[in-house]
């Protein structure tokens, strides 16, 4: 899926789905989570395995 699609599916402008996708801004709680029920995603916390 494009980034430009991923906007049109959110609603949230295109420039700004690059930045979250790409870590160059803060997430934004609402934002995320449109974006994770539009892929149809969830986020859950576990903890890092070990190295």
């Amino acid at each position: 899926m494009t980034h430009e699609k991923l906007a049109e599916l959110t609603s949230i402008q295109r420039p700004n789905v690059t930045r979250l996708l790409t870590g160059q801004s803060g997430a934004i709680p609402e934002n995320w989570q449109k974006v994770l029920d539009t892929l149809g995603l969830e986020l859950v916390a576990q903890p890092k395995r070990e190295s």
